[in-house]
């Protein structure tokens, strides 16, 4: 058993990867998961209190930080129910094997609400099971989540502050496009987002304020990063989908959720994908 996994009746974000419906045996190279090591230093721009490694199913590959999340908070006002810098350890607890991890812990600033995950590696998938509980006395209006995945430690993927729009992909009009190729006010600005169809909660106002706001809305929620020089690449999706947001100074990349509001006694779940692959874009859109 994993530390922090009880029986409370709470529901999910899901994040899960799908390899073609088919169930691959865990032998060969496949995801591992990892604590991040950044946890409980003193520079909060430094505490990763959140963070995860997870290693890709590639020979000596490096391996994909995710801030799970970076920053979860509400409106109006942007207030925090979780960040990367809260005061304590690395909540994750991983099994020896690296194929499961979990968390299950109260939010520091709202007390009352409860995050709870469970993840599970199995060859080129991980699967993230996030809850979010309210009970609390208070409403938590539209529920904004910054879900990170950097990819500045992956071997053989775009450097900070190069080509990383070229090589960031989304689907407009059915279809895979780079974001290098959609327009923006501002194209010197380092970081990029984007509005999924159909959510009804915008926070983009930072891209705005820079110039990086993408206009026309996506598809869905899926962002694709191909590595530099070979055919493999990360994708990752959440459903329903909020944004896309892409930043080049970290460098990296979101598929965020759109949640909405929580109101006292709830429950939310949104459900998602990363998946480490070498098919072509197009298979991946169908």
């Amino acid at each position: 058993m994993l530390a922090g996994m009880n029986q409370r009746p709470i529901a999910a974000f899901v994040l899960l990867v799908c390899t073609g419906g088919i169930a691959v045996a865990q032998s060969g190279p496949h995801v591992r998961f990892q604590a991040h090591a950044a946890t409980g230093v003193e520079e909060p721009d430094r505490r990763m209190t959140y963070g995860l490694n997870i290693t890709p199913p590639w020979e000596d590959g490096g391996f994909l930080f995710v801030n799970l999340p970076e920053h979860l908070e509400y409106m109006p006002g942007t207030k925090g129910i979780a960040r990367h810098h809260d005061p304590r350890p690395n909540v994750w607890r991983v099994s020896e094997d690296g194929d499961r991890a979990s968390y299950d812990v109260e939010s520091q600033t709202e007390p009352g609400v409860f995050l709870r995950c469970e993840a599970r590696a199995e060859a080129q998938r991980a699967r993230f099971e996030l809850t979010i509980t309210n009970r609390s006395r208070k409403t938590l209006k539209s529920i904004r989540p910054l879900l990170c995945y950097q990819y500045h430690h992956l071997k053989g993927f775009p450097a900070a502050r190069t080509d990383n729009f070229a090589h960031t992909f989304v689907v407009s009009g059915g279809k895979p496009v780079p974001v290098s190729a959609l327009p923006v006010k501002r194209p010197e600005a380092y970081a990029r987002m984007a509005q999924v169809a159909g959510c009804p909660d915008e926070h983009n106002w930072w891209a705005e304020r820079m110039g990086g706001f993408i206009e026309p809305r996506l598809d869905t929620a899926i962002t694709v990063l191909t590595a530099s020089d070979d055919d493999r690449k990360i994708a990752v999706r959440w459903r329903p989908g909020k944004n896309l947001l892409t930043n080049s100074a970290i460098p990296c990349i979101h598929a965020d959720p759109c949640i909405g509001d929580l109101k006292p006694g709830e429950s939310r779940t949104v459900s998602g994908d990363v998946i480490f692959m070498r098919a072509p874009l197009e298979d991946l859109i169908r």
